[in-house]
């Protein structure tokens, strides 16, 4: 290969390694917060999981929680809290579902299976009731999506 195509791949190499740690730094900055209010649109199913005794199975006796969970569009992130000194705020990639904290009436009267934006505080699920990767507290429903 000659000087000037040996000179062009190393400038396209270098361009290329360029942009994909460019590509990194905005992908970081897309990712979700902990320690904002966010923003959500999916569409709203509600799902029953077996709950205490065992977390395990509604049929073997364990009873069932109904929740409502947000199926998103599109997979979103979460940014590690670098503030919190328990690790209960992790770093999660590409999350799909999410849980809302939320009541019927919290929801507006949303119908299951109708698409919709809420917004929310989020926290990693840490007990045997959070059944996604994140959970949307202090649930808002916004108008249209």
């Amino acid at each position: 290969m000659s000087r000037a195509g040996e000179a062009l791949r190393s400038v396209t190499a270098a361009a290329l390694l360029l942009a994909g740690s460019t590509a990194a730094v905005s992908a970081a900055e897309a990712c979700l917060s902990y320690t904002n209010r966010i923003g959500l649109t999916g569409r709203l199913v509600q799902r029953t999981y077996p709950g205490p005794p065992d977390y395990e199975s509604v049929a073997r006796g364990d009873r069932p929680e109904k929740v409502w969970v947000l199926v998103l569009a599109e997979p979103v992130c979460i940014a590690q809290d670098k503030a919190d000194r328990d690790g209960m705020s992790p770093a999660i990639a590409r999350i799909a579902e999410v849980q809302l904290a939320a009541t019927k009436r919290d929801l507006g009267g949303t119908k299951p299976g109708r698409t919709l934006r809420v917004t929310g505080k989020a926290f990693a699920a840490h007990t045997g009731h959070h059944h996604t990767p994140i959970v949307l507290a202090d649930v808002r429903v916004e108008p249209g999506p």
